[in-house]
C-alpha cells in the first residue's frame, strides 16, 4: 500500500536487476514514457509489477524521494555525521536469485520490513588474485562473480552467513562483502508475501571519505607522481591496479574509512589532527619515496579540504531531506482540508497542478544532485590548484566551430568516454561501455546500466578534434578490463573497423 500511495503521489523512477547467479550485475530501467505528457512519463504500478516478474526492482535514493522514507534517512545521517543514502529493494516470492553475487561500495544496513529475504555473505575476495578488478563493484557489469566460485572458496572467500531475514531483521554487510539474495522461501508469490527490503547506506568511499582517496588527494595537490599505485588521471579508477597488490595490512589500512566522528562539529580540531597523522603514517608505509616528496603542509591541507568538503555535503544531504519531509507534512495537510469533498469537487481539489508539479521529487531533488556534483567538482579543481591540468582535447572555442548550446547531449559518445548519466532523475559520474543507437554505462560506484537514450547521457568535456578538424575514430577500451577481457575489446575492435574499411 506504501509503494502504491508513493507511486500516485510522486514522480518516481526505478531499475530492474538481473537474476543470473553466474553474471554480473546489471540494471535496466523499469519504465519508458509512453507518450509526451507528464503523465504518459510516470512510472506505474503496473510496470512496477510487470519488472517483478523479471527480477528485483531498485529504488535509489529512495530517502530522498519519498517522505514517508525521509525521516529515517535524515536520523541515519544525524547518527553517523555522514552524508548517508537509503536504497528500497522490491523482490517477488519465489525468485531463485534476487541480486546476483557483488560488492559494493558502501557500507550497509539492512531492514526487512516486508516479507522474506535469503542471504548469503562471503568474506572479500583476494584482491591480488584479480588486481585490474574493482574490489568494491565485483560482479557488476562485465566482472562475473558466479555463486559455485563463492561456494567453493575461489578468491580465497569464505561464507560468513547464510540467514533469511523476515519483517524487523535487521543485517550489516560492510562494503566489498560479497553477498547475493533469493526469495525461493515457502511463501506464496502473492502481493503481502512480497519482499521488501531498505538499505541505509554509509557512503564513506563513495565521498572520498578514507585515506587512499586523501593520499591521491594531497599528491595530486602537490604535483607529485604516484610512483607506488599509479592511476594518476582524474579518470582513473583508484581501485584497481598496483594497490590491490600491496601487503595486506598496509592495504586494509589505506582503504580505511577515516573516523565515524570525522565530520562532527563538535570534534572538528581534534580530529583533523588525529587523521593527518594517520594519514601521513598509512603514506610512509605505502611509498616512503612518494611521501617525502610531498611538502608536510600538503598532507593536513588535504584533510582540511575533505573536512570542507564533507561537511558540505552532509548539509547537502540533509537540506534535501529536510526538503522530502517538509514536502510529506505539506501533501497530508492538503490531504485533511479535502478530506471532506467528494466526487468532482475532491478531483478537482487535488489535481495535478504546475506548483503541485515543482514539488514531485524528480524536480525537487534535482537541484541537490547538481549542488552535490558541484561539490565534488570543487574539490578536484582545489587539488589541482598550482598543478598544469593536463589537454583534454584543447580549447573548444579554439577551433572556430562554436558548440551548439546542447552539446552536453547532442555531440558523438564514444566508448570509453568520462560522463554524467541519469540514475533516478539525477546525473551520477559513469564511463561509456557501449555506443551506439542506445548506449550503457558503468557508474562510479560500480553499477552497470543498459539501454539509455542520448538525453540520458551528459559529455563533460568536448569531444578531441584531430589537426583536421575531425572528431577521432580511435576508441579507448574500458577502465578495469583484464587481460583477456582486453584482448577480446581489440579483435572486436579490428573486425568493427575492417568493416569500417580502415
Amino acid at each position: 500500500d506504501d509503494l502504491s500511495k508513493a507511486l500516485e503521489d510522486d514522480f518516481l523512477d526505478a531499475d530492474r536487476g538481473s537474476t543470473d547467479n553466474r553474471q554480473g550485475w546489471k540494471i535496466t530501467a523499469v519504465s519508458t514514457p509512453r507518450g509526451s505528457s507528464f503523465e504518459d512519463a510516470r512510472m506505474t504500478l503496473d510496470e512496477v509489477n510487470a519488472a517483478l516478474s523479471k527480477g528485483t526492482v531498485i529504488f535509489n535514493t529512495a530517502g530522498s524521494h519519498i517522505p514517508k522514507l525521509a525521516g529515517a534517512t535524515l536520523a541515519c545521517t544525524d547518527a553517523a555525521a555522514l552524508p548517508c543514502a537509503l536504497n528500497m529493494y522490491v523482490t517477488a516470492a519465489g525468485k531463485r536469485t534476487s541480486a546476483p553475487p557483488h560488492t559494493d561500495r558502501q557500507d550497509v544496513i539492512v531492514v526487512q520490513t516486508q516479507g522474506k529475504k535469503h542471504w548469503r555473505v562471503y568474506t572479500p575476495p583476494d584482491p591480488s588474485m584479480k588486481p585490474q578488478a574493482d574490489m568494491y563493484a565485483r560482479g557488476k557489469g562485465d566482472d562475473n562473480l558466479p555463486l559455485y566460485s563463492l561456494e567453493e572458496g575461489s578468491y580465497g572467500c569464505k561464507k560468513l552467513l547464510d540467514v533469511t531475514l523476515e519483517a524487523g531483521d535487521v543485517l550489516f554487510i560492510p562494503a566489498a562483502f560479497p553477498h547475493t539474495t533469493d526469495t525461493a522461501t515457502d511463501l506464496e508469490n502473492v502481493p503481502e508475501n512480497t519482499s521488501i527490503h531498505l538499505t541505509f547506506n554509509f557512503d564513506t568511499h563513495v565521498w572520498d571519505l578514507n585515506y587512499l582517496s586523501a593520499r591521491r588527494l594531497a599528491l595530486r595537490r602537490a604535483g607529485v607522481n604516484d610512483m607506488a599505485l599509479g592511476q594518476t588521471k582524474l579518470e582513473d579508477n583508484q581501485y584497481i591496479g598496483d594497490v590491490n597488490m600491496l601487503p595486506r595490512d598496509i592495504q586494509n589500512e589505506l582503504l580505511s574509512n577515516l573516523p565515524l566522528d570525522f565530520l562532527d562539529e563538535m570534534n572538528n580540531a581534534g580530529s583533523v589532527d588525529t587523521v593527518t597523522a594517520e594519514l601521513e603514517r598509512i603514506s610512509k608505509q605505502v611509498d616512503q619515496e612518494t611521501y617525502d616528496a610531498v611538502p608536510s603542509p600538503f598532507w593536513r591541507e588535504t584533510v582540511e579540504e575533505l573536512h570542507r568538503q564533507g561537511m558540505q555535503l552532509f548539509d547537502i544531504h540533509r537540506d534535501m531531506y529536510l526538503a522530502a519531509i517538509d514536502e510529506g507534512r505539506e501533501r497530508k495537510t492538503e490531504d485533511d482540508m479535502t478530506s471532506h469533498l467528494t466526487g468532482d469537487a475532491l478531483v478537482r481539489a487535488r489535481a495535478m497542478t504546475p506548483e503541485k508539479m515543482q514539488r514531485l521529487s524528480l524536480f525537487r531533488v534535482q537541484k541537490y544532485f547538481e549542488q552535490i556534483a558541484e561539490a565534488k567538482k570543487t574539490v578536484v579543481q582545489w587539488s589541482q590548484e598550482g598543478v598544469a591540468a593536463p589537454s583534454v582535447g584543447g580549447d573548444a572555442s579554439s577551433s572556430g566551430d562554436a558548440l551548439p548550446q546542447d552539446w552536453q547531449f547532442t555531440l558523438p559518445v564514444k566508448v570509453g568516454d568520462q560522463v554524467e548519466a541519469d540514475l533516478g532523475g539525477a546525473f551520477f559520474p559513469a564511463t561509456v561501455t557501449k555506443a551506439g543507437s542506445s548506449f550503457d554505462v558503468k557508474f562510479f560506484d560500480g553499477d552497470v546500466m543498459n539501454g539509455l537514450e542520448r538525453s540520458m547521457v551528459k559529455l563533460l568535456t568536448p569531444p578531441a578534434v584531430s589537426a583536421s578538424g575531425d572528431s577521432s575514430d580511435e576508441e579507448t577500451p574500458p577502465p578495469g578490463l583484464t587481460k583477456k577481457e582486453l584482448k577480446r575489446w581489440r579483435k572486436k575492435q579490428d573486425k568493427s573497423n575492417a568493416k569500417k574499411g580502415f
